[in-house]
């Protein structure tokens, strides 16, 4: 009996231990699994870092010229400071030692590596551009000390001009992970510099280069023995613009502090050879991580300096407009242009009385008189005549209410206003007092800039073409169809504007016949602007435009100006316009030079426009 159990409780134990062996086993062959499987890359790469390292040499970006070749962004050497994570000892030590000799903000390394938390395990990261010499002798001294701390001599983006042409140029800054998951950034990682505004992200992939790679030989503190193999980076290709720079920069200083934009075009080709948005930024700012109190600074800017006002802002054209609506009832038939009308100040229609801007009224007028005065009576009848669905129609064809083709990120397309679109949006009837109002620019119709310069070119052209920033974007034009005589008519007039006692004679220059409209387009209606304080009426100053091209009979160049709050169109707009035109007639003459082509007369260089 005895036995029998002394049997059984060697046969339990025995089991136990067999268990015990499985388990052992089972615990020694699941560790197995995960060092060969699990993390065989993290040990494979551990041990490789032990005596070879990888480092990507990154390709410079490709360089931003103007159309005569000048250089308006580039790609300059920078001293890089790396962390590698892996590497730390005690990532708190580090950042102490950051603090004390680079100056870090408490909590700095912290924040930036939360920020990038998500990123491989041996990627390093970026801690700050641009070190001085001191600054990179200094980490040098202590290298042995912070071997995590790694200074990278690598390209980083310069933007030669600072704020000129910011909002054409745009900035880059490192990859969001809304990116990271787009088509056009797959070739990309974590930590990556990309285009993030103007056309450094529209053509970033021209711009964005081919990394290289240095696979080194180390010892076990990490330093460098030699090169084992090297692959150099591929630098970016080089992106030439239509831009001008000295048209640019006339453009910007005549704008001032002014908040507006100033567009110049070819009107042959739709090339932007100046494009000025006010408050503007300095794209060199993103260049090297920006603060976060600089960037709550600029996001938080009331007069939002990224905003680029020349295609992002769709605003009422006021008497722009009305060039648009002649032309219309030429080509419609509804007046010849000797048709008249007798202005005494104001007119009734449809039970409400709408009011010229000449209280006392411009008497008998015709089309040219009419356009050269902007009288408002005049247009209101001929709003009346056409009806809603004809202006609408024939802005459309003009290019209004879509988009220019433009190739920079963020374009918006206004508003063409019709009772469908009425119906649509607002679900209200569309009623007969608005068509009144939009003939002379006011009410819903909205246009941006670009879009007015396309509409411009058109009527000077007779052609409806696509603008473009960057030469490889293909140029595309159409004919529109419209009576040679009927357009002949209507650059008469705006001849007239600017150089026969008209609201735009401000932007006449000698030897250069100018053509052109101005515009003051009111922010709420004139009576209630009339009860407002002095304070409250400057608050709601009309929009000032001023829209025109050069020569008359062979159009070359369009100029569209907008000051925002400016007042009078005549006053503000027009003489911005024609210091821009002026440069423009001393850089290229416009003489005899073909369609397409640009040749300058002040400088040496001959260009075709591409």
């Amino acid at each position: 009996m005895a036995l029998g159990q002394d049997r059984s409780n060697l046969i339990q134990r025995l089991g136990r231990f067999r268990l015990g062996v499985m388990l052992v086993f089972l615990g020694f062959a699941l560790q197995l699994w995960r060092l060969t499987v699990i993390d065989s890359d993290y040990y494979r790469e551990q041990a490789e870092q032990n005596r070879i390292k990888t480092v990507r040499l990154l390709a410079p970006r490709g360089s931003i010229v103007d159309r005569r070749g000048r250089v308006l962004a580039e790609s300059v050497p920078s001293f890089n400071l790396y962390l590698y994570r892996h590497e730390a000892q005690d990532l708190r030590k580090t950042a102490e030692f950051l603090e004390r000799q680079l100056g870090f903000e408490a909590g700095a390394m912290s924040r930036r590596l939360e920020e990038t938390k998500d990123y491989p395990r041996f990627q390093p990261v970026l801690l700050r551009q641009g070190l001085s010499l001191a600054e990179a002798s200094r980490l040098f001294a202590h290298a042995a000390e912070y071997p995590e701390l790694k200074i990278l001599d690598e390209p980083r983006r310069f933007y030669r001009y600072g704020t000129l042409a910011a909002h054409v140029l745009g900035y880059v800054g490192e990859i969001s992970l809304n990116e990271l998951a787009d088509e056009r950034y797959r070739n990309h990682r974590r930590g990556d510099w990309v285009g993030k505004a103007g056309v450094e992200r529209t053509y970033d992939r021209w711009l964005t280069g081919i990394d290289g790679v240095s696979r080194q030989l180390v010892d076990s503190r990490g330093r460098v023995l030699g090169e084992l193999e090297r692959t150099s980076p591929r630098p970016g290709k080089i992106l030439k613009l239509t831009l001008d720079l000295e048209l640019q920069q006339v453009a910007e200083e005549a704008l001032g502090d002014r908040v507006g934009a100033v567009l110049a075009i070819d009107a042959q080709t739709g090339d932007v050879l100046g494009l000025v948005s006010h408050p503007a930024y300095d794209p060199n700012w993103f260049a090297e991580r920006l603060s976060p109190e600089r960037w709550g600074a600029l996001t938080s800017d009331p007069f939002q300096p990224f905003h680029n006002r020349a295609v992002q802002s769709a605003l009422s054209p006021g008497s722009v407009f009305k060039v648009m609506i002649a032309l219309a009832a030429l080509e419609a038939g509804v007046i010849t242009p000797d048709w008249s009308t007798y202005c005494n100040g104001g007119i009734e229609l449809y039970g409400h009385y709408f009011r010229c801007w000449r209280p006392g009224g411009h008497g008998r007028v015709a089309l040219q008189e009419a356009i050269r005065n902007s009288c408002n009576v005049y247009f209101y009848l001929l709003g009346q005549r056409l009806g809603i669905d004809r202006i609408a129609a024939f802005a459309e064809l003009l290019g209004l209410g879509s988009k220019s083709g433009i190739d920079l990120p963020g374009e918006v397309t206004g508003v063409v206003p019709s009772p469908r679109w009425k119906q649509l949006e607002l679900r209200q009837p569309w009623f007969l007092g608005e068509t009144i109002s939009v003939a002379i620019g006011q009410g819903a119709l909205t246009v941006t800039p670009v879009q007015l310069a396309r509409a411009i070119a058109a009527v000077a052209t007779g052609r409806l073409t696509s603008l473009r920033v960057a030469s490889q974007q293909k140029e595309e034009s159409r004919a529109l169809g419209i009576a040679p005589e009927h357009l002949d008519e209507i650059r008469e007039a705006m001849w007239q504007v600017v150089n026969q006692g008209g609201t735009g004679g401000s932007a006449r220059v000698a030897g250069f016949d100018v053509c052109g409209k101005t515009g003051t387009a009111q922010l709420v209606r004139r009576e209630t602007w009339e009860k407002l304080s002095e304070e409250d009426q400057a608050r709601f100053a009309p929009n000032a435009w001023f829209v025109g091209f050069a020569p008359r009979n062979e159009p070359r160049i369009v100029v569209t100006v907008i000051v925002q709050q400016g007042g009078s169109g005549g006053g503000q707009a027009a003489p911005i316009a024609g210091e821009v035109l002026r440069e423009a007639y001393s850089l290229y003459g416009f003489g005899e030079s073909g369609p397409g082509t640009l040749q300058l007369v002040k400088g040496e260089f001959t260009g075709d426009g591409g």
